[in-house]
């Protein structure tokens, strides 16, 4: 279990898309080398699998600051995740912002 302070700053990092149906399993497992070492900043880190849309998928990460995602935005990782999301399918999404403010993330991605 994760407790966030309130008046801490917490950073996140959406990315949503679509997958080829014959590209799921590498998609999953360039994800798992990818963050097979998870930094100490990196308080969050999952993929998800969309249940109401077949090959869709979730990334969310949170970190300690902007400039723990900065880093991370940087980083070999980011770049072969962000790469598996091109090469394999697209990106429909990719936001970032403070935790705090994600009623608005949501309100926007339900309008789009």
């Amino acid at each position: 279990m994760m407790v966030l302070v309130e008046n801490s700053t917490h950073i996140f990092l959406m990315i949503s898309g679509q997958i080829a149906e014959s590209k799921k399993k590498e998609f999953e497992q360039t994800f798992r080398l990818a963050f097979s070492v998870k930094t100490e900043d990196c308080l969050v880190c999952n993929l998800s699998a969309d249940t109401s849309k077949n090959g869709y998928y979730h990334f969310f990460s949170l970190w300690a600051s902007d400039e723990a995602l900065k880093n991370f935005m940087e980083s070999t990782e980011y770049e072969l995740m962000n790469g598996a999301f091109h090469a394999l399918g697209h990106i429909e999404h990719s936001i970032t912002g403070n935790i705090s403010e994600t009623k608005h993330v949501i309100k926007l991605i339900d309008i789009q």
